[in-house]
């Protein structure tokens, strides 16, 4: 196991133990990941000083399980209707159990104290399994694991912007594939595959492209029919995977002759974002951050148009803890990664949004992102 993966390890169970639980069970793909550094898998963690660590993981998963993972035991579980099925599995390392839940409950049935659980990214039938198997011995984790996960290592940061680069370099090479009858979809899909072949994993989420009165949706979906021609507004919000962990930066620009409207409007959006960011720091209430944007941008009629929070953080998901909102209570800390990203969207015209990610550090933060804010297309 790499040092980063122990030391999250080490991390989750020092917090546990000192919330008092005896055992912490961790599921769902992020937390896999943030212990594992292996994804696609469909198990559960289990982390006991009393009854020793285990990865349970479905049967067809057994030996993908066993070959990338390190210092845990791995045992396997029939999902439902797969007891019949007779695999190759080492004595001892196949629970009869036809649910992960049960699997956990059966692996854990001697040992002492609560059994934590992070339910919260678990689909709400697993999540209540969870609870009635347990009994009175459950206890839900989800808090736990967030407060722990929301502060980065510095080999957490060093692969967060390792994604950024790999990000950046991908975003480069897909400018130049910005020409004149290009769809959506297809730049959507060059970005990502430009990010694979510079070694992420993936998109941290499907990436968005968005020309003309698109760019006023937010969560715009790339479509195959609009595509390029006359001088116009494009953004692009994209991020990569890289080991597991990702990046998130969002680029908007006027592609083409005129657009000095637009452009203004792009000035006015960095003003906010830069305001927001020289406000961050250790000890800042996350809405302060927000405030500052949104109170630049209130200063220039816009406003009425920044419909969403100023920001999240960022780690081996894409929305993690603190979030940077007007109703937020999240306290900025040193070793937190989030993104900074303003936006004005007026329906039926256009949008714009600037998005950087920033490093909250002991003295203040680091800008981690480093492509000019204002590009020429």
């Amino acid at each position: 196991m790499g040092s980063v993966l122990s030391g999250n390890v080490e991390r989750l169970r020092g917090a546990a133990e000192r919330e008092g639980l005896k055992t912490l069970v961790l599921a769902g793909e992020a937390n896999l990941v943030y212990a594992l550094g292996v994804k696609g898998l469909y198990a559960a963690l289990v982390l006991s000083r009393e009854c020793g660590d285990y990865l349970v993981t479905a049967l067809l998963d057994y030996w993908k399980a066993s070959l990338k993972t390190r210092g845990f035991e791995v045992k396997a579980f029939y999902r439902g209707g797969e007891s019949g099925i007779r695999a190759e599995v080492p004595r001892g390392d196949l629970i009869e159990a036809e649910s992960l839940p049960a699997a956990v409950a059966r692996l854990v049935e001697g040992c002492g104290g609560p059994v934590g659980v992070d339910s919260q990214w678990l689909p709400s039938g697993v999540a209540k399994q969870f609870s009635e198997v347990l009994g009175d011995r459950f206890r839900d984790a989800s808090r736990l694991v967030a407060s722990v996960r929301r502060v980065k290592s510095s080999e957490e940061i060093e692969l967060i912007e390792s994604a950024i680069r790999i990000a950046e370099k991908a975003f480069s090479r897909a400018l130049e594939d910005l020409g004149e009858g290009v769809s959506e979809l297809a730049l959507a899909g060059r970005l990502t595959g430009y990010m694979m072949e510079a070694g992420a994993w993936g998109p941290s989420f499907p990436v968005i492209v968005a020309f003309y009165s698109n760019t006023a949706l937010p969560h715009h979906t790339p479509e195959h029919a609009q595509r390029l021609s006359n001088p116009g507004p494009v953004l692009v919000d994209w991020g990569a995977v890289y080991e597991g962990y990702m990046s998130d930066t969002t680029r908007s620009a006027w592609r083409g002759p005129g657009g000095s409207r637009y452009k203004r409007l792009v000035e006015d959006v960095v003003e906010a974002l830069e305001n927001a960011i020289d406000t961050a720091g250790p000890g800042v209430n996350a809405a302060d951050v927000d405030r500052a944007a949104r109170s630049t941008l209130e200063r220039k009629g816009l406003a009425k148009y920044f419909i969403h929070g100023t920001g999240h953080g960022v780690g081996v998901e894409i929305h993690e803890e603190p979030y940077l909102r007007p109703a937020s209570k999240d306290v900025l800390e040193p070793g937190m990664v989030v993104t900074i990203e303003p936006g004005v969207y007026m329906p039926g015209l256009y949008g714009v949004r600037v998005e950087e990610m920033v490093l909250i550090t002991k003295k203040g933060r680091k800008v981690l992102t480093s492509l000019p804010r204002t590009l020429e297309l």
